[in-house]
């Protein structure tokens, strides 16, 4: 089983006309089961019935809410039912509702990337939907059965109440509009093939490839999107990556193995400093992204050519990446 709780990156799900799209093949037909467990457990009068709901939805307790962490459901039960009679968790419940009203949208765009991803890797399962409110305790939960939504982290920027532990620059990708990619780009994961070494280099192909997968099977998702850049974001880094990839080159970061300075220009930042003050975070990845599309036009291969490449350096070299010069 794969799992993860996601702080995390990524994507415009947001509907767009057909002008804007990329090319991409026929999604294959999928529809996926959705149950909105938040308006079933609010509807509770009593702990009992939060205990019966949780013996009903023995995997949601379990992996979202942790039960197995208590000595018994009529533990935890009584907590949630203390919980939901909280004022607060009322306009959590309010503006969660309001936020995800369009959450069809969501759902649809969940299914049309499964149904893109299907074409090029059948086995790609179609997990259960599942939402909550649970007074910002989680966020995400998915594996190959389930995606389990903690919705009142994904309230916006407007949200009343807000996680405490997120800085505001991840924060600001915590939306309905940015669900549906986070979520896919986490299930695509399982089909893209580590390169093989602990170089910078490594690890910045492995995010190409993922976003260009990404890509792929969300072809109406504006690629700045794709990586959580604001649309200023985007043209800064196309306007100076020749600037950024020099960087790179000159400064020898390609072949770096430090871990540390690897999340200098991988990891979640609000700046790279270290190029420039504007300098978006995770711009090894950005740059990663560049050399995969690079790869992919020049050597023409398919997408799970692309997706199975454990040899990082040859991908790289083959690509004949070069910046445009802004």
């Amino acid at each position: 089983m794969r799992v993860v709780l996601l702080i995390i990156c990524v994507v415009f799900l947001s509907s767009c006309n057909t002008e804007s799209c990329r090319d991409s093949v026929e999604p294959l037909d999928v529809m996926l089961e959705v149950e909105r467990l938040e308006q079933e457990l609010f509807k509770s009068s009593s702990a009992d019935e939060v205990e019966k709901f949780l013996e009903y939805h023995v995997d949601f307790a379990q992996f979202f809410l942790h039960s197995d962490q208590y000595p018994s459901n009529d533990i935890l039960a009584k907590s949630i039912f203390d919980l939901i009679q909280n004022p607060s968790i009322d306009t959590l419940y309010e503006e969660s509702s309001q936020a995800f009203k369009d959450f069809n949208e969501v759902v649809a765009s969940l299914e049309e990337g499964l149904g893109r991803l299907k074409v090029y890797y059948p086995q790609t399962p179609s997990p259960m939907v599942q939402t909550a409110v649970t007074g910002l305790y989680n966020d995400l939960f998915i594996s190959n059965e389930h995606i389990m939504i903690g919705m009142d982290f994904f309230i916006g920027k407007n949200a009343s109440y807000k996680p405490q532990q997120i800085p505001d620059y991840i924060l600001s990708r915590y939306t309905t509009d940015h669900l549906a990619a986070s979520i896919l780009q986490f299930i695509s994961s399982q089909y893209i093939a580590t390169s093989l070494g602990d170089a910078m280099l490594n690890e910045m192909i492995d995010y190409g490839k993922s976003y260009y997968l990404l890509s792929k099977i969300l072809p109406c998702t504006p690629e700045r999107i794709l990586i959580g850049y604001t649309e200023e974001e985007w043209k800064d880094v196309f306007d100076n990556d020749a600037i950024i990839w020099a960087n790179f080159v000159e400064n020898e970061l390609l072949y770096e193995t430090s871990h540390k300075k690897k999340q200098k220009f991988l990891g979640e930042r609000p700046n790279v400093y270290e190029i420039g003050e504007k300098c978006p975070g995770r711009i090894g990845r950005w740059v990663g992204w560049q050399i995969v599309n690079s790869y992919a036009k020049k050597t023409g291969a398919t997408l799970e050519q692309i997706m199975s490449e454990q040899d990082a350096n040859k991908l790289f070299t083959q690509s004949g990446y070069k910046p445009s010069g802004g």
